[in-house]
């Protein structure tokens, strides 16, 4: 028996619940202190949790969004893959174990940076390095060092779900006086961090310490 398509709806529901959670940072941060690991403060702690819940319901929406159309009972979800990303390369490219392409990660870190505050306007891989620059908009140190923390946490979720890249390089520029701080994630940190060799503060602290201004 043939699968109903999706109702677009529905998907779009899915859409919606990922933008709501992301996006009202003020009014969520309360709430999500509620959650093991989120400190209402924001910051770097908030960051990486904050990227890893929304990392799974990005995922309830990938997998929700699935259109089976016109196969029998017995099609998998790879075989008639047509969810986010349908234009981009041929499903095979996003394995049986839910990796997803580079093209869907990307978009994946703009959504979800830009929905927690962070005016991300541009982000691409070059060579072996995931180039992102954003808008500058803090008014005090605090400020740029909780955007830091929510970028930092957005890309460990991207290399753990996949990303290959060698680290993260990172432009914030100030569109008041044209001044640029930049900053680096090792990969290799991020990965190290995923396997619980380091802290969250560990991290962070050798994080800040590649930033340099300009």
């Amino acid at each position: 028996m043939s699968w109903l398509v999706l109702p677009i709806a529905v998907v779009l529901l899915s859409i919606l619940t990922v933008v709501a959670v992301a996006s009202n940072y003020r009014n969520v941060a309360g709430r999500l202190s509620e959650l093991p690991g989120v400190d209402a403060g924001g910051g770097v702690q908030t960051g990486f949790i904050a990227g890893l819940y929304a990392l799974v319901l990005w995922s309830v929406v990938v997998s929700g969004g699935m259109l089976l159309v016109g196969g029998d009972s017995g099609a998998t979800g790879a075989d008639a893959y047509q969810g986010p990303g349908a234009d981009a390369p041929d499903p095979d490219e996003a394995s049986a174990s839910g990796e997803y392409s580079d093209a869907e990660l990307l978009v994946f870190f703009e959504t979800i940076a830009s929905h927690w505050g962070v005016d991300v306007t541009s982000t691409e891989l070059v060579d072996d390095e995931f180039v992102v620059e954003y808008a500058d908009t803090t008014e005090t140190e605090e400020e740029f060092t909780n955007e830091v923390g929510t970028l930092i946490g957005v890309y460990i979720d991207i290399v753990e779900g996949g990303l290959e890249a060698e680290r993260m390089d990172v432009t914030a520029v100030d569109e008041d006086d044209d001044s640029e701080r930049t900053w680096h994630v090792e990969s290799e940190l991020a990965e190290a961090y995923i396997d619980g060799e380091f802290t969250v503060d560990e991290v962070y602290e050798r994080v800040l310490e590649t930033v340099d201004s300009a």
